[in-house]
């Protein structure tokens, strides 16, 4: 068995968030295999809670997981590129800004880095 997740890459936040929905997804979607066995000897009633099961897989993995997940990254990284030093290094390392856009919001970052001779981001020295 292999298990595909929903990442966000600068939100560990809404990573766990998503991770969390992508599980109860998964054991939905297990559910619903049992479910659909059952029904062999059990009954149809059992087909019925089958595809209830897949339908809440399907809600808690791209609603839950997906949309939602995506809100909270989205908040979460607002705040983080506005007062973590990390976040926004690995932001500009990333080629998603520059040094000067990244320094003008975030004084943790503009404190602790500095561009060298060669371009690269580097500690300051104190």
């Amino acid at each position: 068995m292999f298990f595909i997740f929903t990442s966000f890459e600068y939100s560990n936040k809404a990573t766990a968030f998503a991770i969390l929905m992508d599980l109860i997804a998964y054991v939905l979607g297990l559910g619903a295999f049992v479910l659909f066995v059952l029904a062999v000897w059990k009954g149809p009633l059992f087909i019925l809670f089958g595809f209830l099961s897949i339908i809440l897989a399907i809600f808690f993995y791209f609603f839950m997981g997906h949309v939602i997940g995506s809100k909270i990254a989205k908040k979460d990284f607002q705040k983080k590129i506005r007062t973590n030093a990390i976040v926004g290094y690995n932001y500009v390392n990333d080629g998603h800004a520059t040094y000067d856009e990244i320094a003008a919001i975030n004084p943790a970052f503009a404190n602790t880095y500095e561009v060298n001779a060669f371009g690269k981001l580097t500690h300051r020295k104190k």
